[in-house]
Parts: structure tokens; sequence; C-alpha cells
């Protein structure tokens, strides 16, 4: 039995009819020769059970506590069983990736079921070009995008020769603590936070002592924290159905583009986001006089002992969508990303990720609930228009059951007033986008998709040919999916 800390619980409390708070990669994989897509999923189930002893979270199943009074508790399902967990989903022919996206859309509205572990394989067979497909859920409760990452390195190999794990025989055994036992972990943990407050105070005495000092300071600023986001159709309650849309930039020219203009890959993919919804919402009349703001999850340093669960903070980025030159927005993004990354780590220290206050699970829920059935995302102000998340993947190929790993799209999780989230993965030289967004807020995602690589195409004609013009010139581009040099987005109906 182990009590889940308050970051990865509150994913579990703030989840509600319409916030469905799971995360899942699509992978494609090419099989290897002569192997059906009926048998690779038969031996996938084999292949994952000699190493399901690596992931603690994947034979562990939540237990609340009695009257909501303190954090839940991971305990091992002793009725494990693989099949409830591996799942062939066959497409209808002719099986093209719009297809595969409507199904991932479609998947990614389902609740997870919490009798069980909280992760689930779909295996999408069906596909014109052969492959298979990989709709890899898990609930954030379990992994951050790091730990994701973590996890997907676990559950494959790096030579297309599997490796065997030899899992113990004897390693799932059932765990069913008594009322008394979660009651009477409950006030050790309670009393425990409780005994820590000195420690806490300490924090964060030192973090407002430097917020302070930057207030004060006339050559500093806190960038986008605390500034307030235009309206968007985006920032609105959602409904449960989803829509997903996704593409892969290369990352050769992500980086040559960071260099030109002394920027971070982060920098740049910030830039091409902002570009995006410029021209998406440019198109739709929609566009605000002020820039749209973006929230960028970022890592803070885990616990010695902790390589899963959650460890992240939020830092507030200006996008600049009003200005008209990518070139200049994306020094001016730049900028603002460096001040959000100082004001972030001097606010980490004073940060707790671990509270527990004897009730507060109940008051979140009952939060979580009313914002819900008040609807009042739909006047609320918010603190920024869109998520947007860089986490960084494998640069080397990966296997799974001998078939190669062709692609690592993330699907995210949008939720009231934030209605799109826009994440990146890395794997090999790609960069992996997959845009996930409440149906309702955005119907027309593809539509965003295609801007979004028009975004980087016109970015990239703009900062790497030899006869860059000066910076300081502005210009309107055209408002279309895909730009005015003729170069499209890539072939989304086959990953290569």
């Amino acid at each position: 039995m182990e009590k889940l800390s308050m970051q990865d619980a509150t994913f579990l409390y703030s989840e509600t009819d319409k916030v469905l708070n799971q995360i899942a990669s699509l992978q494609q994989f090419e099989l290897p020769k002569d192997v059906t897509p009926q048998s690779f999923v038969t031996n996938l189930r084999t292949y994952l059970m000699d190493r399901i002893h690596l992931l603690p979270y994947l034979t562990r199943k939540v237990r609340m506590i009695p009257g909501g009074i303190d954090h839940a508790v991971w305990v091992r399902d002793g009725n494990f069983d693989i099949h409830n967990h591996v799942v062939e989903v066959p497409l209808e022919a002719p099986g093209t990736f719009e297809q595969l996206q409507a199904k991932v859309a479609e998947l990614h509205s389902i609740p997870m079921n919490r009798i069980r572990p909280l992760w689930c394989m779909h295996v999408i067979t069906g596909l014109q070009d052969g492959t298979v497909a990989y709709y890899a859920q898990v609930h954030h409760a379990c992994v951050d995008g790091m730990a994701g990452q973590a996890m997907t390195m676990t559950l494959t190999d790096d030579t297309p020769e599997p490796q065997a794990k030899h899992c113990p025989a004897d390693f799932i055994q059932d765990e069913n603590p008594s009322m008394a036992e979660l009651l009477s972990a409950s006030l050790q943990n309670l009393m425990s936070y409780q005994s820590g407050s000195m420690a806490r105070t300490s924090g964060m005495m030192k973090t407002a002592t430097r917020l302070g000092q930057r207030m004060i300071d006339p050559g500093k600023s806190f960038g986008a924290l605390g500034q307030t986001a235009p309206d968007t159709a985006f920032n609105q309650s959602i409904g449960r159905d989803r829509t997903f849309a996704c593409t892969k930039i290369p990352l050769t020219d992500v980086k040559k583009i960071g260099k030109t203009m002394g920027a971070s890959v982060n920098d740049v993919f910030l830039t091409v986001c902002a570009g995006a919804l410029r021209r998406y919402l440019a198109r739709k009349n929609q566009l605000p006089r002020r820039n749209l703001i973006a929230g960028c999850p970022v890592a803070i340093p885990r616990a010695a002992h902790s390589n899963q669960g959650n460890s992240v903070s939020m830092m507030s980025v200006d996008l600049f969508t009003s200005v008209a030159d990518p070139r200049v927005r994306l020094l001016r993004v730049k900028s603002s990303a460096n001040t959000a990354k100082e004001v972030t780590a001097e606010l980490a220290e004073g940060m707790d990720s671990n509270v527990s206050l004897l009730g507060l699970p109940l008051l979140t829920q009952a939060a979580s609930w009313v914002n819900e059935l008040s609807r009042a995302s739909d006047t609320m102000t918010m603190p920024f228009n869109v998520v947007v998340s860089n986490v960084p993947g494998p640069r080397t190929p990966l296997y799974a059951n001998g078939a190669r790993m062709l692609s690592h799209y993330p699907v995210s999780i949008p939720t009231h007033g934030l209605g799109l989230n826009i994440t990146v993965q890395s794997y090999c030289d790609g960069l992996f986008v997959g845009l996930t967004a409440c149906k309702k807020a955005v119907p027309d995602l593809d539509v965003l998709r295609d801007d979004l690589f028009a975004s980087f195409v016109e970015l990239k004609a703009l900062t790497l040919p030899a006869n860059i013009t000066e910076i300081g010139v502005q210009t309107t581009p055209e408002v279309k999916s895909t730009p005015a040099t003729g170069e499209k987005p890539e072939n989304l109906t086959k990953v290569a």
C-alpha cells in the first residue's frame, strides 16, 4: 500500500463526467516479416507480462479513503488480468490515418475503469499501410510526461530481438487493507505533514524573499505571470467528446532555426504554435488584440526515490500573437519564456506537491463538480488560453515485441476553461505533435493542425535562407492553411 501524493491524487479528485484526466501516446509499429496483427497482439500480452514488475502502476489500483479525509492509496490488484489491458481495436476498411485519428479521439472520450489498474494498451489493427498502432493510455495520476517517457523505454527494447526481463512468478499478490488500516495510515500521514511545517515555512520564506527582490528590481519582471488571458473559443466549459489531430516536424530543422535565432527548441516550438493560433483565429475573425498566453508544464526536481508519478509546475509564456513577423515573435517568445523559467525556479522551493489536510480530497472533488455544474469556466478569466507542452523523448529507435516504433504522438487533456492542448514529444529525428481538444471548442482540429505545419514552414523559410532580411520589418502573412511557399503539410496517411 502506498499513499498518492497530492499532485497525483488531484488528477483523480478533479475528474468529472466531462474532464477525463487520462493521457496517452499514439505509436505506429512496423511488424516483423510474416507476423500478422492478430499474432502480434497475442504475443504482446506475453511480452508485457514478462516486464510487468518493472512499473508498479501496471498492477496497482486505487483505493479511496473513507469519507475523503485523506489522499487515496495504491494497492496491488490480485485479480490483475492482462487481457483487460491489452485490447485489439480493428479499424473498418480502408484503415486510413484519418480513421486512426478519429478512433483515438473516440477512445480518449471514454472514462477509465477505476476498479482496475489505470492503464490500457489499445492495439489498433486494420491500417491500410500494414502497420499496427498503439493508443497507449494511462491515467495522469500514475505518471507525468517525463515519467511517461521512462515508461515507454521500459516497455520497449532498443533492439529488434525482445530482451527477457524475468518477472517473478509470484509477483502479483492481492493487497486488501481493512478500513482500520486505511484510516490509521491516513492519520499517520496527516500528522507527518503537520510535523514538517517548519521546513515548509522556511522554503516559502525564501521564495517570498526572491519574489520581493524581483518586484523591486527595475531590470526584472514577472513576464506573463499574473496577466489575464484574452477570451477565445478555447476558454469555455467543455463537453466529453474529443477531437485529435497530429503531425510531424523535422527536429533537425527546428534546431537549425533555434541556432540561427539564438533560441531553444522549446522557444521555436512555442513560436510555431503561436503562428498557428494566429492563423486559425484570424481566419475566423476571432483573433484577440491582446496576446494569447500559453501555460507550459515544467518539470521540477523529483524526490531521490521517485521516478514515477507527477513532479511538474506550470509557467506562463506570452505567445505574442499580435506580432505578424514570425522572427520578431520568436525573439519575444524567447524573452518571455526565459523570464517564466526564472520565476518558476524562484517559486519552486516554496511549492509543496504533497499537501495533506483533513478533508482536502472531498473539498477538491466538490469544487470540481461545482465548477462543472455551474459552468463557471464560461465566465471565468483564465491565466492562459492554451496548454503547450514539450516532452523530450527517446533519441534512438525502439522496438516492442520485435516491431519497430515509427511514431510517438502524444494525446493529452482538455479541461474546463482550457479546451485545447498542444503537446510535442521528440523521437529520433522528429518532433511528433499531438493536438487534443474538446470537440465543442475546436471541431475542426485538422485545420489547426495544418496551420501549425504551415507556421513551421513559414518560420523556416524566413530564418534559414542565406538572404535573411532585417528582422525589424514586419509582414502580415496571408491567412491560409498552407503557406505561400507551396510546401504542404506532410502526408498524414502514412508514417514513414
